[in-house]
């Protein structure tokens, strides 16, 4: 206890004497979104630290659930908030999804600091969005924040930035795009030989990503094998249709990113049948491009994130409801891919860590 309360008090000490540090400050800490920041930051002897401001609801969770440790990070988190009131100019990378109230608490502890946004939504004309706009001073809240607060916004792909330059008053040098990047263990590339007609999805096991549409499909076409990795409300499920069903199966999820690599190397094609719903569509698609890197071919549904990663040279893309009829096609007519193949591992090679924190470089 008593080494706990030193790392405590020490941890203090530094959330006000520090100066060579940025934050990134997120509902959920995503840290696979920010590699490239983290390289370039640390290229130039600069910290990198993740906060999160659901504190909370989260600290009474883990009380109530006895995890200590998860209690311990919201105490860290909200000692870091305190900080931000006797402090100024710390540089902080805010990821929050458009249009949530949280926000104009957030910039009460952000007046003296300075904000950059961190965005992949890609539709900012107030027909669709994460978050119920309940009022008029919110959109007001955020047109400021956008408009005025923010000292650079650093969009996820393409389509998001247009959409924030087409709806709002901001300059088009003070927005870059910055795409997500592969972890380095995806460097690799195994010299696995790929099983024909394998496909695999992995990632969250829940009713938006298609699982439904894709058991029904390889229930009926047992030559070609599917495996599903990782875990959700949808794990059961499949676990159930996978006993009963030689083509189908089910891996636990792979936090390991070199056993995740290493496992993959193996498919011929990468799925992503993600549905959109009325708070969500697939923004970017990590799965995408990591797949690529290994030469998997993916196929997905033409949603905004898919759609500016793959290309006919690449993959396919298909409508909702439509990748059925293309997982059929591709099986009957067995493609020579080769060409896609090559073609995907070129365009992973622009995706790595050192390539995507050139363009943080804004945050500088």
């Amino acid at each position: 206890m008593f080494k706990d309360f030193l790392n405590l008090c020490n941890l203090i000490i530094f959330e006000f004497m520090i100066k060579e540090t940025v934050y990134v400050i997120h509902k959920n800490g995503v840290y696979s979104h920010h590699l490239g920041l983290k390289y370039l930051l640390h290229k130039n002897h600069i910290a990198l630290e993740y906060r999160e401001f659901s504190i909370f609801s989260k600290l009474f969770r883990s009380i109530a659930k006895g995890k200590l440790d998860l209690a311990k990070k919201q105490v860290i988190n909200l000692l870091f908030f305190i900080s931000l009131l006797f402090s100024k100019n710390k540089k902080v990378v805010l990821g929050i999804a458009p249009y949530d109230i949280k926000l104009a608490v957030l910039l009460f502890f952000l007046k003296t600091h300075s904000v950059y946004y961190h965005t992949s939504w890609t539709c900012w004309d107030k027909s669709f969005q994460p978050k119920k706009i309940k009022s008029q001073k919110i959109l007001r809240i955020w047109k400021f924040f956008l408009e005025k607060k923010v000292k650079h916004i650093f969009a996820v792909t393409n389509v998001s930035k247009q959409a924030i330059l087409s709806n709002y008053r901001v300059s088009e040098k003070s927005i870059s795009v910055v795409f997500h990047s592969i972890d380095s263990a995806f460097s690799k590339q195994n010299s696995t030989q790929k099983t024909k007609n394998s496909f695999v999805y992995y990632g969250r096991l829940v009713r938006q990503k298609g699982i439904d549409e894709l058991l029904a499909f390889f229930k009926e076409h047992q030559k070609a094998t599917i495996t599903f990795i990782g875990d959700g409300k949808e794990t059961e499920k499949i676990r159930k249709v996978s006993k009963e069903y030689k083509n189908i199966a089910l891996l636990p999820y792979l936090r390991n990113k070199k056993e995740l690599q290493k496992v993959i190397a193996s498919f011929q094609y990468l799925i992503m049948n993600s549905i959109k719903t009325s708070k969500w569509e697939e923004l970017f698609g990590m799965a995408i491009i990591e797949g690529m890197s290994q030469g998997l071919i993916p196929i997905a549904t033409n949603h905004s994130g898919p759609k500016e990663i793959i290309s006919l040279e690449t993959g396919y893309l298909c409508d909702e409801g439509g990748m059925s009829a293309a997982l059929k096609n591709i099986i009957m007519t067995n493609p020579n891919n080769q060409k896609k193949v090559e073609n995907c591992k070129k365009t992973a090679s622009e995706y790595t860590i050192n390539k995507i924190s050139e363009k943080w470089k804004a945050i500088l």
